[in-house]
């Protein structure tokens, strides 16, 4: 009888431990890099009026149905709710890996956005010397989620 509660106590323990360290990042990201933030800004309107220009390339196409206002988007999405810094994409995350396919860098930014009645997840690249952000790719779905692999 004495040994259940001792091996339950080492499962916990053995569980909390392998928790602890599978959520650390593979690697140790301090935070996004310049110009990242300042983008994700632009595409949720936060940003200042001409901050669309920042965006080149690729990334131009991508941001240009984010970056204008546009009501009937906006109602549809809901207020901004949160943003935050996800952490950084690789190409052996099969998450990113899908995402990144074709993409000119495999170490973009990630930024979790939430709306009222949505949730994105966007992949900026840090901005080149000149200050424009040449790579974008924004999902649906929060980051890592299941469902961004489907269809």
């Amino acid at each position: 009888m004495k040994k259940l509660p001792l091996l339950l106590s080492a499962f916990f323990a053995a569980s909390l431990l392998s928790s602890s360290v599978a959520a650390e990042p593979a690697s140790s990201v301090s935070g996004p890099r310049p110009g990242t933030v300042e983008a994700m800004q632009c595409l949720v309107r936060q940003g200042p009026p001409s901050c669309h220009e920042m965006f080149q390339g690729v990334a131009r196409r991508a941001s240009m149905s984010w970056v204008f206002a546009n009501p009937d988007r906006d109602f549809k999405r809901g207020r901004l709710i949160s943003s935050s810094y996800f952490g950084r994409a690789s190409d052996t995350n099969r998450f990113d890996a899908r995402v990144l396919t074709g993409q000119p860098t495999k170490e973009l930014d990630i930024f979790d956005i939430k709306f009222a009645h949505v949730e994105y997840t966007f992949y900026i690249s840090p901005a080149d010397a000149d200050g424009k952000i040449r790579a974008l790719a924004i999902l649906l779905y929060a980051p890592h989620d299941p469902l961004q692999l489907g269809g």
